[in-house]
């Protein structure tokens, strides 16, 4: 017998800059949520995205070229300068034997870090602003076929993504628009530049992407392997250079990524972590040798965390991440060792209506990083009332410092129906 069932939530947050108590931005959200059961084998998930936001700087105007960067079943709408639709998600779910088949647009969530990532690069991210909203929110949905089957103790996953869908950048004239020299190209003073729009992969099958994981539980470890051919989501910025500027030509270069990850608890501590390596990543260079401004080489990166429940209410984990390259020279803008730490504290109270977090990224190679505080209060069960504060230091040239006069108090409250 069918059974359908309709709820979702609305959502209005609120962001003033500290730099000239200005409103950076007020966005009203609805987020319906649409689950069809046909039968005890077939199950229809939709979740729509629906915003409006009238302070208009994260992206001003009618932001259409965003869509460069994304196939077009996986777009979003804009009906004028302050709204945005969006068909988050769409899939079924059936069991073929012992196998769980989900076919559709979805999200694949791989890796166990907070706030940065080493393996959950399945799904391209949206930078709209930049890092601060939650995994769930920035990453794009992708349309996928997701096979789980378990192999004996071992949990297999297969997947098969035919959506060319990358990275949406921030808008060039938006509140988070990329400034750093380590993500965007710098022109000598008087040089124009121009920015084509991205070549973007658009074979269904020859350019898409092909991946699994296996996973088990091995003497009180949680352990994965993980593989995929993909294009990378961050467009390569290829240039050139001739008399009359420089020409910037974004491409989607492929990769293969192998890692694993492990996690394994001992009394009230988790150690947790994982490893990523990708054999072909390119990277800004300033070698006057490089016709293209671009250097490769394959690169190696992992996270080691440890969390510690101090009680039921209180959590504190603290990350250590690394990035390596493997095939470096002098004409690298970014170092051959980069190194970023993270301190996250979650306090419950209230008896678990009331959540108090804080997260910190730090570079420690730039001396930047990001401070984020929230304070959410269960008014009622369908009420949730939000307070946070989004700060950004260190150098401005750095990839957090950058966004210093973004640095903003958020105010919220969140509706489920």
């Amino acid at each position: 017998m069918k059974q359908i069932e309709l709820r979702g939530l609305f959502e209005s947050a609120a962001a003033v800059e500290l730099s000239d108590g200005k409103l950076q931005k007020w966005d009203f959200i609805l987020k319906p949520e649409l689950t069809v059961d046909f039968n005890d084998n077939l199950r229809l998930t939709a979740l729509g995205h629906l915003r409006f936001d009238p302070i208009d700087k994260l992206e001003p105007g009618r932001p259409t070229s965003l869509n460069d960067n994304r196939s077009p079943l996986s777009r979003r709408y804009f009906t004028g300068d302050y709204d945005d639709l969006e068909l988050r998600e769409l899939y079924l779910d059936t069991s073929i034997g012992n196998s769980l088949l989900r076919v559709g647009k979805q999200q694949t969530v791989w890796g166990q870090a907070d706030g940065l990532r080493v393996l959950d690069i399945v799904n391209p991210f949206d930078f709209r602003e930049f890092i601060l909203p939650d995994f769930e929110d920035r990453r794009i949905p992708l349309w996928t076929l997701s096979i789980e089957a378990p192999v004996g103790p071992i949990a297999s996953q297969f997947i098969w993504i035919p959506d060319q869908t990358y990275d949406q950048p921030p808008q060039a004239n938006g509140t988070f628009a990329f400034t750093s020299p380590l993500v965007v190209p710098a022109a000598p003073p008087g040089v124009p530049v121009t920015v084509e729009p991205p070549n973007r992969p658009n074979r269904t099958v020859a350019d898409s992407d092909i991946g699994g994981r296996v996973s088990a539980f091995l003497g009180g470890w949680d352990l994965t392997l993980n593989y995929l051919y993909h294009h990378h989501d961050q467009a390569v910025l290829y240039q050139t250079r001739d008399a009359g500027g420089i020409t910037i030509t974004p491409r989607y270069e492929r990769t293969h990524l192998v890692g694993g990850t492990f996690a394994n608890a001992f009394g009230d501590f988790t150690l947790r972590g994982e490893l990523g390596y990708s054999t072909d990543r390119f990277f800004l260079s300033n070698d006057p040798d490089d016709s293209d401004g671009i250097a490769r080489s394959g690169e190696l990166g992992y996270v080691a965390a440890l969390d510690y429940s101090v009680d039921a209410d209180l959590l504190i984990s603290t990350q250590f991440f690394q990035s390596l390259l493997t095939e470096y020279d002098t004409g690298f803008l970014r170092d051959r060792v980069e190194s970023q730490a993270t301190l996250r504290l979650d306090q419950q109270f209230l008896n678990d209506r009331g959540r108090a977090s804080l997260l910190i990224i730090q570079s420690l190679n730039d001396g930047d990083g990001v401070l984020q505080a929230d304070l959410n209060y269960e008014w009622r069960s369908d009420v949730i009332l939000k307070l946070g504060a989004d700060l950004f230091y260190g150098d401005r040239s750095g990839l957090f410092g950058q966004f210093q006069d973004a640095t903003r108090l958020t105010f919220g409250v969140e509706l489920g129906f």
